[in-house]
């Protein structure tokens, strides 16, 4: 990741209490402040093998924007008595509403600096919106044809919204070694789950990771170890429940139930008539999907030569919706796999606090931060 915020951050970082020097042989706890819930994970080395050391998922005890510190630190408290976390030092990021995630094309002048020319480009592009902001970013892989022109993806943020953030995360007693930006977090966890999980490839594969959330998705390419693509798609879980809401006539409870409870009549290869009936009411929101992920497919062949990639993943809780992992491997002609995290960098603690945790809304950004540091199997 290349900071151009360094002389904006780094002063502010230092100015944080910092933690006692056994703790730096920790690796840090990946934190992510969703909407409504507060996700951690920590990894710990097991025979040079990152696995889940402690994993949490809590509800806010009241709406994030009227968190303090003190309410914090007491939620981390019971996170704590939950898992075996260790230490106080975190990778975080910002809350999606306060960072704006753009490409920027650029070309750099005769010994210019990358940074140098994604300034100039933001400068040029936002004109005086540019002042006040806190600007990261990190390039993209570029075309295998290269002209001189270059792709960055480009982080946003009110310097004043990354200050109070960094403020509300030193009173609740944490060390920030980081705040990262959500694409490189998940090109990180994609490209460890890749080198674990798919041996046939003699290198890294090319994947395409599907992360649903609850307002939108994002379609992410990973080729190889480096990100190439990140794109919003219009489809979400509140769109799928909305569906079933107006379609069925039923509330968002019963229509939640339905989308996520698998009938032990799936599992056993014969759908019933409630299962069949929703895929059919969920098709034609799960089409537009659908033409997104081929068109993302098309755009990648064009640059990469005809190459495709090797594997879909699918990540978030409407990933866990059986219906949308049939739909897409009946369209696709991609293997299409669920990403887990927690089945994917298992741990040897095993308590039941971790069920269901994979399918949480954002613990794979959780655990892409909390891979920060962390180096995949060459």
């Amino acid at each position: 990741m290349n900071m151009l915020f360094d002389k904006l951050l780094r002063p502010a970082l230092d100015r944080l209490p910092r933690m006692p020097a056994g703790f730096g042989r920790d690796l840090s706890i990946g934190m992510e402040m969703g909407p409504d819930r507060l996700n951690l994970v920590q990894m710990e080395l097991v025979a040079g093998r990152p696995c889940i050391r402690a994993i949490a998922s809590l509800p806010y005890p009241c709406p994030r924007e009227e968190l303090q510190p003190q309410r914090l630190k007491s939620l981390l408290k019971q996170a704590y008595a939950l898992q075996p976390f260790k230490g106080r030092r975190v990778v975080s990021c910002l809350p999606a509403e306060q960072i704006k995630i753009i490409t920027v094309s650029y070309r750099c002048g005769e010994g210019q600096a990358d940074a140098a020319a994604i300034v100039a480009e933001l400068r040029e592009r936002l004109k005086g919106e540019l002042d006040g902001m806190v600007v990261d970013f990190m390039n993209l892989r570029q075309e295998e044809t290269d002209t001189g022109q270059r792709d960055a993806l480009v982080a946003l943020a009110p310097r004043d919204k990354v200050m109070a953030y960094l403020d509300l995360l030193a009173g609740a007693g944490l060390e920030v070694d980081a705040l990262d930006i959500g694409p490189a977090a998940l090109a990180r966890l994609v490209s460890h789950a890749g080198t674990l999980n798919t041996t046939e490839f003699a290198q890294a594969p090319n994947m395409l990771l599907v992360n649903f959330g609850a307002d939108s998705s994002f379609l992410t390419v990973i080729w190889g170890r480096r990100l190439l693509l990140d794109r919003a798609v219009g489809f979400s879980e509140n769109r799928m429940l909305a569906c079933l809401r107006k379609v069925l006539d039923m509330p968002e409870e019963l229509a939640m139930r339905l989308l996520y409870e698998t009938p032990p009549s799936i599992e056993n290869g014969s759908p019933d008539e409630a299962s069949q009936m929703m895929a059919e009411v969920l098709r034609p929101e799960i089409a537009p999907l659908v033409q997104e992920i081929n068109k993302t497919l098309v755009y990648m062949a064009s640059r990469t030569r005809g190459k495709l990639v090797d594997r879909i993943f699918l990540s978030g809780r409407v990933a866990c919706y059986p219906g949308m992992l049939n739909i897409l491997r009946e369209k696709l002609n991609i293997p299409v796999e669920v990403l887990d995290p927690v089945a994917v960098f298992a741990s040897k603690l095993r308590k039941p606090h971790e069920e269901g945790l994979g399918a949480v809304a954002g613990i794979a950004l959780t655990t892409g931060l909390a891979l920060r540091g962390v180096s995949a199997n060459e």
